[in-house]
């Protein structure tokens, strides 16, 4: 066998490093449209900005108490929505769709039946069970899985995504909830009225049961070029509380930095 200490040429050596650069210069290019492409998305449920009236908003009233009685004792509050209506537009068509109804399917007077005290609530159960049999009307989402974008992230308190693919049943979250990234579709956020989320996150326990009956009692969509906080309610507390102050709140920097809400 005869070897060579002679090093053998390689004509295509330029090219193929050039290629390799190219290809490495490529791919630094996709994964930082990719990166910015998540941050952004982040942004959507982390940031906190002056709110743009052109944007989607839309208004839940929370009803927390039983109606009933000479003097019920009952909380009354509104959530602002915005809404992601550029990552799943028929969904939150949908959804307002169902909080202006009046007549099924609707949201009106839908239950807030899962409350975890600093961790999240299920609501719009409109569940109705006769000897314990469902009714059937919850099948009202029909194009989550074809445009939920499951990179969209549960960063905060007050994001809103779906419970699951085609019920009615949303949740709220009352924390940084990543554990519920990629099985949750998020779909918009809570703007105004985080004082109405810790009353609600006050009625839960540890196994998802409220203490007291929560459920929306209305709700609509903001004007387009409206600003969500003409739309804002100071919150009703029982009279007997002594409370005189009415509080009405947006984005409490405590919660915020603690990322908790009713803990």
């Amino acid at each position: 066998m005869n070897f060579s200490s002679k090093k053998r040429s390689r004509p295509n050596a330029w090219k193929e490093l050039q290629k390799e650069l190219d290809d490495r210069e490529k791919l630094e290019e996709e994964n930082a449209t990719k990166f910015k492409r998540l941050d952004a998305l982040k942004s959507r449920t982390a940031m906190e900005e002056e709110l743009d009236p052109e944007g989607m908003y839309a208004f839940a009233d929370i009803l927390i108490g039983r109606d009933m009685g000479k003097d019920p004792k009952l909380t009354k509050g509104r959530l602002i929505f915005e809404l992601f209506e550029d990552i799943m537009p028929r969904t939150v068509e949908q959804f307002v769709r169902m909080l202006e109804a009046k007549t099924e399917p609707t949201y009106l007077g839908s239950a807030i039946s899962k409350i975890m005290p600093g961790y999240m609530c299920e609501a719009g159960d409109r569940s109705s069970k006769v000897e314990g049999a469902s009714s059937g009307r919850e099948l009202v989402f029909s194009r989550v899985e074809q445009e939920a974008n499951w990179q969209v992230p549960h960063l905060n308190p007050g994001v809103l995504s779906l419970s699951d693919s085609k019920s009615s049943k949303f949740i709220i979250t009352f924390r940084n909830c990543e554990e519920l990234d990629g099985w949750h579709a998020v779909f918009g956020k809570t703007v105004y009225g985080f004082d109405v989320l810790k009353a609600i996150s006050e009625q839960g326990n540890d196994n998802g049961e409220p203490k007291m009956p929560v459920a929306i009692t209305g709700g609509g969509l903001v004007p387009r070029g409206t600003h969500p906080r003409e739309f804002l309610k100071a919150m009703e507390l029982p009279k007997d509380e002594g409370v005189q102050a009415k509080r009405v709140m947006r984005y409490s920097s405590t919660y915020r930095h603690t990322g908790l809400i009713g803990h």
